[in-house]
């Protein structure tokens, strides 16, 4: 790993004041990129096509917490713009989101009840102040138990300028995020990108 792109992919990470609001309680992240999300695999599983060969260096954000919500990010640096825009391509593409929801929905088990999968929806962030590329994927499962049923709402924020590539997740149960904050939240990652 190059020590100088380590440092830069540290300096993009998710922090704490891009969240909307206060309350946000921060917890480490997990030692592999591939803990990312609840199981051993479930992001690698998801990064078919990714040019991993052309990875420079990663990081990833504290995991932030408030009440049912969710937020945290993974950023790559890459040797060659050419390889960042493969990345973002793969992060981008609804194969990418497909999977990532699905394997989330089958981890999803309060009281042995696993979630399903309502569908999701895919665009560009619009209106972000940054030259790179944007793609969001919004979902929606539910889980049910004896209790009754729990929505839950999960956006999927992928940006790209030069060598940089992050995703950030964003989930809140039983309202999504609203998409102004979500916008909110990816404009301050995106201006980090390139700096």
């Amino acid at each position: 790993m190059d020590p100088g792109d380590a440092a830069r992919a540290r300096r993009i990470v998710l922090r704490a004041f891009d969240l909307p609001g206060a309350g946000w309680e921060a917890v480490r992240a997990p030692e592999a990129v591939a803990e990312a999300v609840h199981g051993d695999d479930l992001l690698d599983a998801c990064l078919a096509g990714f040019p991993d060969p052309d990875v420079t260096a990663s990081a990833e954000s504290d995991r932030f917490t408030r009440a049912d919500a969710l937020a945290y990010s993974v950023v790559w640096l890459l040797a060659s713009e050419a390889a960042a825009e493969l990345a973002f391509a793969t992060l981008a593409h609804e194969r990418f989101a497909s999977a990532f929801v699905a394997g989330m929905a089958a981890e999803v088990d309060p009281k042995q009840c696993r979630a399903t999968l309502l569908g999701h929806v895919a665009a560009p962030v619009e209106g972000i102040d940054a030259r790179g590329q944007s793609a969001a994927h919004r979902a929606r499962l539910t889980a049910a138990d004896a209790e009754g049923v729990l929505p839950i709402h999960l956006d999927l924020v992928a940006l790209h300028e030069e060598r940089a590539v992050t995703l950030v997740i964003l989930a809140d149960s039983p309202d999504p995020v609203p998409p102004a904050a979500v916008h909110a939240v990816a404009e301050r990652v995106a201006a980090r990108l390139c700096a």
